[in-house]
């Protein structure tokens, strides 16, 4: 049973979920952080408000606005394959499989992370273009300073988890500056799951931030019958390994006990 607790946030009414969470799920005790926004019903609902609004590095949430810009700019397609250049990114003991495939699809790259490959796109554009772009998405701190193929890993680029869902529905709304096929392309990566009940868009990003510390991130929308639902998700775990392990479950568990999955 939800005893929710409201305020005021940018002159909307918002609700801060303190829910009785089932242990799988983010609780208000714990290291981590859900935003959901719902379109329809104009509420908010966060589960621990303090770390919402504090600014992480996007790892590969950044995917996001990534393909985006390189479907604008045409450096990519939906109908191409793609391999990662080995000799200027060094295969690691680390690397899935998916990540040595000759003939990886745009999709798959980005729900996969193929961070070497999406850092070999993002060397064929300059600064100036991401930087353009980046400031019409008024994605983050939108601070590029960092290396050109890293400055989204816990460098410059910071966001919140609020941030995330303003530039989501800003995407929904497209009012970033893109062309019709640029947005109609997207949406089809970004979909993740279809079911009669609803539509999953979703992205993971995790990475380092200190040490024995990684930050994960798992951002999207749910489409059900009530409407679009945009969440962000992020939480702390010592390593990397157990940072997959649990990240999207515990995600999906807390969307689930929201009412939203």
């Amino acid at each position: 049973m939800r005893s929710p607790i409201y305020f005021l946030f940018s002159g909307l009414l918002l609700t801060i979920a303190t829910p009785t969470l089932a242990q799988s799920g983010c609780q208000k005790s714990e290291r981590c952080t859900m935003v959901v926004y719902s379109e329809r019903s104009d509420t908010w609902q966060i589960i621990n408000k303090e770390r919402a609004e504090r600014a992480f590095s996007p790892f590969s949430t950044y995917k996001i606005p990534n393909t985006l810009i390189l479907l604008e700019q045409r450096k990519v397609d939906t109908t191409s394959t793609y391999q990662v250049d080995t000799q200027q990114y060094k295969p690691e003991k680390w690397w899935p499989q998916t990540w040595l495939n000759d003939d990886i699809r745009l999709k798959d790259a980005f729900h996969n992370s193929a961070l070497p490959l999406y850092q070999g796109w993002t060397n064929t554009l300059t600064k100036p273009q991401i930087q353009t772009h980046l400031d019409t998405f008024s994605y983050g701190n939108q601070d590029i300073s960092g290396p050109l193929d890293a400055f989204w890993l816990n460098s410059s680029l910071q966001l919140s988890a609020i941030d995330q869902i303003d530039f989501l529905r800003r995407l929904d709304n497209q009012t970033l500056g893109l062309s019709d096929k640029t947005y109609r392309t997207f949406e089809t990566i970004f979909l993740k799951e279809s079911t009669q009940n609803h539509k999953l868009f979703a992205k993971t990003g995790t990475g380092p931030i200190a040490k024995k510390t990684y930050v994960g991130w798992y951002v999207g929308k749910v489409e059900n019958a009530q409407g679009t639902h945009y969440f962000a998700f992020n939480m702390y775990a010592p390593t990397f390994r157990e940072m997959v392990k649990v990240r999207v479950k515990k995600a999906h568990a807390t969307l689930e006990q929201l009412n939203i999955l």
